[in-house]
């Protein structure tokens, strides 16, 4: 148990280094076009996901790794670590560890971790989380209800 609480703990660390990356871009960006999820680290190894701007799908998404969304979903999407793009929108119920919302999402959301609504994020609906942050800009509607760790 004390490994599989050490690997949550840096997988929660390198989130929170890649949302600080993600902040730090988005304020010496001076254009406001969509900035993209970038797929640094994935590999085929990880059983990753990527839904590419101008992709649309419905349906039910088990993803083991980490699923980005710069397109549209509607349906069930269950995975390890969640990200979603300025120009991504996920409507239905989404069950992840670790959610980076830049885009829309929408419906029931439960997050295991940390979740993080950037400035473009908007999240709408009932969320279950851990750890919540909020940048300046950022939007959330509906109910919400912290979880003990």
């Amino acid at each position: 148990m004390a490994k599989e609480d050490l690997e949550l703990r840096n997988r929660l660390e390198e989130q929170r280094r890649r949302s600080q990356m993600i902040r730090e871009q988005a304020q010496r960006s001076s254009s406001d076009e969509p900035m993209p999820v970038e797929p640094k680290r994935l590999n085929s190894e990880n059983n990753n996901l990527i839904i590419g701007e101008g992709v649309t799908f419905t349906g039910s998404i088990s993803v083991p790794g980490m699923a980005i969304v710069n397109g549209k979903v509607s349906g069930e999407v269950t995975t390890d670590s969640l990200q979603i793009g300025k120009t991504g929108q996920i409507t239905g119920k989404v069950k992840a560890k670790e959610i980076d919302v830049q885009g829309e999402l929408h419906e029931d959301v439960t997050c295991e971790n940390h979740i993080i609504i950037h400035s473009s994020g908007v999240v709408s609906g009932k969320l279950d989380y851990s750890e919540l942050e909020i940048e300046r800009g950022g939007q959330f509607r509906g109910n919400m209800n912290q979880r003990n760790n």
